[in-house]
């Protein structure tokens, strides 16, 4: 089965995929080969594959922002000879929690994107700025998504970790 993950930023192609779990708001989805055609919203922005890589099985987990997940039946192209279920998630940014992770990384990064943040904020208070400057306005929009996002993720490695 195969399964692609992707964002603005990042794609994963896997294929060789045997179980796709998401959460979508009509309940849990566990995808394995030859399931039906299905679409929905990632409901809790957790993405779980099982892959099955020179006879182990490896587990992985995606965080993802606003992400939409669909199944075909009919594969990637239409047209090729092979055809066989595909998992397809679509987000606006991705996270893969995995084996080489690491949780300062992360930390480093959210600490950088929230001073980014708090500089940029700053930068509209100075006398004589324009509180409608559109460059800093959508730049703050961006790290304040971005701060969300990895504040988020964090939070879900913590609660995986304590469990």
């Amino acid at each position: 089965m195969l399964f692609l993950l992707s964002t603005p930023e990042y794609t994963n192609a896997q294929s060789n995929t045997t179980k796709v779990k998401v959460h979508l708001r009509n309940g849990v989805a566990e995808v394995f080969n030859l399931h039906q055609d299905l679409m929905g919203r990632v409901d809790n922005d957790i993405v779980e594959i099982e892959t099955n890589f020179e006879n182990r099985t490896e587990k992985s987990l995606f965080v993802v922002q606003d992400a939409v997940f669909i199944v075909s039946s009919q594969g990637l192209d239409a047209n090729a000879e092979v055809k066989g279920t595909s998992v397809y998630v679509y987000a606006k940014r991705a996270k893969q929690i995995g084996a080489g992770f690491s949780q300062d990384e992360l930390s480093k990064q959210y600490e950088q994107k929230s001073s980014d943040l708090a500089n940029e904020e700053l930068k509209l208070a100075v006398p004589g700025t324009d509180p409608y400057d559109r460059a800093i306005n959508s730049k703050i929009f961006m790290l304040k998504d971005e701060v969300v996002f990895l504040k988020k993720v964090l939070q879900i490695v913590k609660d995986l970790r304590a469990s």
